[in-house]
């Protein structure tokens, strides 16, 4: 069953001056793209990514682990290319992830405010008002969750320093996971079409209320201005800064009203008792370009630089497991 989670108001000023183009209508939940809604984070889909599209014809193979196992790490970034400390906070990520291969994965969302005149979406603002206000209706960045778990911050965030990243990713690293996940994603380079192939397997009984599944697309080496790119030296290219991470949208479920202020997302996994296995498809038409190029957000989809990471959280916080789908590419 769909969950729409209501959030409050003081925490979306910023938002909603940056999303001001979006009708004041509530989401209309059986169209594809309705509209006064932004679909799967930016309706720029066409119409493609429904959930229902049959990609039985693909030849997608997953294996997930049955073997019990601990958990990897997922750090979601909050950024903005005007933030002179940001590019310190993708280093910091970046150390965690080379600490960690095949462990540590990163998604980087650009939030709408001062900090930031481009690549923003409308997950960045839920995301940034859901985990990174404080208890006085303040955010900063660059801020991170780390598998969106409570570290007891006495602020009432859910996002860390980027100092605390590293010890932080060390402490879900050593918890146990009640599922593990593995995913496969081919792009054909003709159509576009980007599909998905997704196992969930529970090692033990599932706890929480519910469980979700999320598919996000990211996007690396995009060149484009970055203030204080000097912190992060790995990532400058000339006179521009290399984005790597860059969220770009959500293939499983993500719909947002600005005029209510109200969002779902993530796909319900159905049986989450021990030895359950559940399975999922996507298919979704990547766009030339994403986001609209009249807000200096356009960024060209470039398919040889697109990721998959796919994570299983109870509802939309503490993230279970998260690994980063297998891509291939067929002609």
């Amino acid at each position: 069953m769909k969950k729409t989670f209501r959030f409050l108001g003081l925490a979306f000023v910023a938002t909603a001056l940056c999303l001001a183009s979006c009708s004041n209508e509530d989401e209309k939940e059986n169209s594809t793209n309705p509209p006064n809604v932004v679909d799967d984070d930016n309706g720029d889909d066409n119409g493609n990514g429904n959930d229902n599209d049959d990609p039985a014809n693909d030849t997608l193979i997953v294996n997930v682990s049955q073997e019990p196992s601990t958990r990897n790490v997922l750090i979601e970034e909050l950024t903005g290319n005007l933030c002179g400390y940001c590019p310190l906070g993708h280093k910091a990520a970046n150390e965690v992830v080379a600490a960690h291969p095949g462990k540590a994965f990163v998604i980087n969302y650009h939030v709408p405010g001062g900090l930031a005149n481009a690549y923003t979406t409308s997950a960045g603002a839920v995301y940034n008002s859901l985990f990174n206000v404080d208890n006085t209706g303040h955010y900063s960045i660059p801020a991170g969750t780390i598998n969106r778990h409570d570290f007891n911050t006495d602020n009432g965030k859910l996002t860390l320093d980027r100092t605390n990243y590293a010890p932080a990713a060390n402490q879900i690293l050593a918890l146990n996971a009640c599922a593990n996940v593995a995913a496969a994603a081919s792009i054909n380079k003709s159509t576009r079409e980007l599909k998905v192939k997704v196992q969930v397997y529970f090692t033990a009984n599932g706890e929480a209320n519910e469980y979700k599944l999320y598919v996000a697309l990211i996007q690396n080496n995009i060149l484009g201005s970055q203030s204080g790119a000097s912190g992060n030296p790995a990532q400058v290219v000339g006179s521009q800064y290399r984005h790597n991470e860059m969220f770009q949208r959500f293939i499983s479920h993500f719909r947002y009203s600005a005029a209510t202020h109200t969002y779902s997302a993530g796909d319900d996994i159905s049986s989450v008792t021990q030895g359950s296995l559940f399975e999922k498809e996507y298919s979704y038409t990547i766009p030339a370009t994403f986001r609209d190029a009249d807000n200096n957000n356009s960024v060209t989809a470039v398919l040889e630089d697109l990721e998959v990471i796919v994570f299983v959280a109870e509802g939309e916080r503490e993230v279970i497991n998260v690994c980063k789908a297998d891509m291939s590419y067929r002609q």
